[in-house]
């Protein structure tokens, strides 16, 4: 059994994360998965990662939007890891380690590159005075009605009527068409 195998983030959100392999594990943004990731471009329900007889682990893809990658190839069918293969999911990297690679190294964590690295700041775009305002007014509980027609549901309306507007629209058209010939 895979019992020795270990899941850890290296890259992205939540580096450092790590998770036994001892079961079938789950990789998704789902609140229900084993390995819940933060990452907008991993789907709700990404990979299974399930442990094999052998020492080693299967990887599958679970109908991700974005795909699953071992080691930069795209997975195209149930895939064999092994301890040092890598997972892309998203922009966040898993590595498979062996219970040996993580006695002799605790975490595999990659650190910023210091010429990428950059000091955490305000943004420059946004006028300080207006972003104050923003927030005394949010915390006093004044409604923005200007902000109301980004409401999910008003939009949701809008995005269900827009058939029968499309099917309105070609039928005046074709309509126009045959009343000019």
């Amino acid at each position: 059994m895979a019992d020795g195998l270990t899941l850890e983030i290296v890259e992205g959100p939540g580096a450092g994360r790590q998770i036994a392999l001892a079961r079938a594990v789950v990789l998704g943004r789902a609140p229900d998965a084993d390995l819940r990731l933060e990452d907008g471009e991993v789907s709700r329900h990404h990979a299974r990662v399930t442990p094999a007889a052998d020492g080693s682990a299967v990887v599958e893809d679970l109908g991700s939007a974005n795909g699953t990658f071992v080691n930069h190839n795209e997975l195209l069918g149930p895939a064999r890891l092994d301890p040092g293969d890598e997972l892309l999911l998203g922009v966040t990297v898993i590595q498979v380690r062996s219970r040996q690679q993580v006695a002799a190294q605790p975490s595999a964590i990659r650190a910023v590159p210091p010429g990428l690295a950059t000091a955490p700041r305000e943004p420059s775009y946004v006028n300080p005075e207006v972003v104050r305002a923003e927030a005394e007014s949010a915390s006093a509980g004044v409604a923005t009605p200007q902000l109301d027609k980004y409401l999910d549901v008003r939009v949701r309306r809008r995005a269900q009527l827009a058939p029968l507007a499309l099917f309105v629209l070609v039928a005046l058209a074709l309509m126009i068409y045959f009343a000019t010939r």
